[in-house]
C-alpha cells in the first residue's frame, strides 16, 4: 500500500513537471545558437517533381516558440521550433524540428559550415518535400 502511495506521488510530480515545462524556456543549445537570427535561402523539391526557392527567417526567442522559430516567405507565418533531443540531452543536437499552425512540419540538420541539409517537410494533406539551405541575408523567394 505504501509503495502505491509513493508511485502516485512520483507520477503526480512528473505530471506537474511536464505541465510546467511549457511554454518553453529561452532558446539555448547547439541548434538555436547555430540558427540564431539568420536568413537562409532554401531549395525546396516536391514529391511531384516541382521545385522552388523559399527563404527561412529564423529568430530567437520567437513569438510562437520561446525557443526559436522561423518565418517561411512562402507560408508567411511563424513556425515554432525546438532542437531534437540527442538521447536524454536536450539542446545538444544539431537537428531541429518545427511545426506550423497550418499543419506543416519541418525537420533539418545544421552542418558545421552553418548550412542546413537533409531537411524534410510534411503537410497535413500528405505532401512531402525535401530542402537544403545556405545562409543568405538578401534572400528573395521565387513565386
Amino acid at each position: 500500500m505504501r509503495t502505491a502511495g509513493y508511485t502516485a506521488t512520483i507520477l503526480t510530480c512528473l505530471a506537474v513537471g511536464v505541465a510546467l515545462a511549457g511554454p518553453y524556456t529561452a532558446g539555448t543549445g547547439r541548434c538555436p545558437a547555430a540558427l540564431g537570427n539568420e536568413v537562409y535561402r532554401c531549395g525546396v523539391f516536391a514529391e511531384d517533381g516541382s521545385q522552388f526557392t523559399d527563404c527561412f527567417r529564423f529568430r530567437q526567442p520567437g513569438a510562437v516558440s520561446g525557443k526559436f522559430e522561423f518565418v517561411s516567405d512562402r507560408l508567411a507565418s511563424a513556425i515554432g521550433c525546438t532542437c531534437k533531443p540527442a538521447g536524454r540531452s536536450f539542446g545538444a543536437s544539431a537537428s531541429f524540428t518545427c511545426t506550423g499552425i497550418q499543419g506543416v512540419s519541418f525537420e533539418g540538420r545544421i552542418l558545421k559550415d552553418g548550412s542546413i541539409s537533409k531537411g524534410t517537410v510534411a503537410n497535413v494533406n500528405g505532401g512531402a518535400f525535401v530542402f537544403s539551405c545556405q545562409r543568405d541575408a538578401a534572400c528573395v523567394a521565387t513565386p
